[in-house]
């Protein structure tokens, strides 16, 4: 690749996911990180240092850079839609981590505001491209466990315990993380599980705060149908040790996919994620025989595919796999669970 075919990238918000994202970048032959901004002057100037960029006074002076041609937002949720419709209005491409915004208006709003301007949105979910859940959608595809029945799910951890009223995920408003654990990883799992079988129709679901300090809630349960009929159950904590599965029921085998991460503070969790894969089992069972049989998987690179995705979807003109509309779709479901939970009624999808 020449140079002039490696895409200029400029990162905005640099909390703990951002140095996953650079990392990534730097084992990327397609891209180049240009810069990044900040609010915290220390934090880019820290930043600019490790990583070998440039760093900017403000958000703006970012997207004026001719260098520049996409972005990268790890900011908190709330942030997220106003600065994708400053992105595309000045013409740069967008890689902004899941969700795509807290509230399905705001979603929406960047969905347009990208496909007005011709300018690529990706989202970054990047679950789905772990080798279990990809070799998952591969037997099921195949047919190896028979007709699906329905699927379980959690994705949780204690990381509810370190949060103070400094951070915005303590706040379960939508200035903040509603939903909590739910918004934070249970949408990771609500991508995946829409990839896999379609539509979600229905939910029904229940919120509780137990043992955090924080305002938001600290566990959440979310059974639902999918429009073929699928019916499911995802589960979401903050305050237990670090969980990661999904099991799939067929009517001839089940499938179960165990991603488990050791229980660290969330900063040493992030160093492993370059190789989740070694982490990750899949296992399937029903086929004759009296135990599990585990199925080998090979070690990918979920952050670095995403990444370099997003440069191929730049200079070809392609659709990312995560797309700004199927971000929505998953965040439906977060939202429609929310409603459930704060009127104790069913919510179908499509009233939304």
């Amino acid at each position: 690749m020449s140079q002039e075919d490696v895409v200029g990238l400029g990162l905005v918000g640099i909390g703990s996911w951002s140095g996953i994202i650079a990392s990534a970048v730097a084992r990327s032959k397609k891209v180049k990180l240009v810069t990044c901004f900040s609010r915290t002057p220390e934090k880019r100037s820290a930043y600019s240092k490790a990583y070998g960029c440039d760093q900017e006074s403000s958000y703006e002076d970012l997207l004026k850079r001719k260098d520049v041609d996409g972005v990268l937002l790890t900011t908190p949720n709330a942030a997220h839609a106003e600065q994708t419709l400053l992105a595309a209005q000045s013409g740069k491409h967008v890689f902004v981590d899941k969700p795509i915004a807290n509230t399905l208006a705001d979603g929406q709003r960047t969905v347009e505001a990208c496909e007005k301007a011709g300018v690529v949105l990706l989202v970054g979910h990047d679950m789905r491209r772990l080798s279990g859940f990809r070799k998952m959608k591969e037997l099921i595809d195949n047919g190896a466990i028979g007709k699906p029945v329905m699927v379980e799910s959690n994705f949780s951890a204690s990381i509810g315990h370190e949060l103070t009223p400094a951070k915005w995920r303590w706040y379960g408003d939508d200035s903040g993380c509603p939903a909590g654990a739910l918004m934070t990883m249970g949408v990771h799992h609500a991508d995946t599980l829409n990839h896999f079988f379609g539509p979600i129709e229905k939910v029904y679901a229940y919120f509780n705060k137990l043992y955090i300090p924080a305002e938001v809630e600290d566990v959440s349960m979310t059974i639902f149908q999918f429009e073929s009929g699928l019916l499911g159950y995802l589960g979401s904590s903050y305050t237990v040790p670090r969980t990661n599965w999904v099991q799939i029921y067929g009517t001839e085998a089940k499938l179960l996919c165990t991603v488990s991460l050791p229980n660290v503070t969330f900063d040493e969790y992030l160093k492993v994620w370059t190789v989740v894969d070694r982490y990750t089992t899949l296992q399937i069972s029903g086929k004759g025989g009296d135990r599990p049989e585990e199925i080998p998987l090979p070690i990918g690179d979920p952050i670095l595919e995403e990444i370099d995705e997003f440069a191929d979807c730049i200079r070809k003109g392609t659709k990312p796999e995560t797309d700004g509309k199927g971000a929505l779709v998953a965040l439906s479901l977060i939202r429609a669970s929310i409603e459930s939970a704060r009127t104790g009624k069913q919510v179908r999808l499509a009233d939304l």
